[in-house]
């Protein structure tokens, strides 16, 4: 009964490891053709808007809400953030078209070529970014963090409206444009 059951499971289990390897294999082929072509996908609309957080105050965000972020040691010149180990924490905010502003957006908006040919948006010839942890509009949990060979700070485009100081005082405030 052994041998009858073990000559009927082996061909069964070796059927389904070659299935597996051929779902793994079109898997990795089709991902493969994606990342040849280099460029990051878009991560967003055009549109850069201002958003009011309770505890920066005026920040900028992308048209979906996700808050954006600079590095100070990243420049349009001189883009740090490039390897996958930096944009898996830190998403360059890419767009296929030149950005706008939305209302009350002191400054200058525009973009910067990456190195693999995507587009990715400037403030104030900083380049931004999003941070993987924010999940909700409003989020901005990256503010403050010392990686990758700078800080990195949330775009704070005034103080906190309502009085409250906890940002701040905190040591960990936005960066102030």
């Amino acid at each position: 009964m052994k041998r009858l059951i073990s000559q009927t499971v082996r061909p069964g289990l070796i059927g389904l490891l070659i299935i597996f390897s051929l779902i793994i294999a079109a898997c990795s082929s089709s991902a493969a053709a994606e990342s040849s072509s280099g460029a990051l996908p878009a991560t967003g609309g055009e549109t850069v808007q201002v958003a009011n957080n309770s505890e920066f105050g005026k920040i900028l965000v992308t048209p979906d809400g996700k808050t954006l972020y600079t590095n100070t040691v990243d420049t349009p010149e001189d883009l740090r953030c490039t390897n996958i180990a930096c944009t898996g924490f830190w998403p360059p905010y890419i767009v296929e078209a030149e950005p706008t502003a939305g209302g009350g957006i002191p400054g200058s908006l525009g973009t910067v070529t990456r190195p693999d040919g995507s587009k990715q948006v400037t403030y104030n010839h900083q380049p931004l970014y999003t941070f993987y942890l924010d999940r909700q509009p409003g989020d901005a949990k990256g503010n403050g963090f010392t990686d990758f060979g700078g800080t990195w700070h949330v775009v704070n485009l005034g103080s906190p409206s309502g009085g409250s100081s906890s940002g701040s005082s905190s040591g960990s405030g936005g960066y102030q444009y």
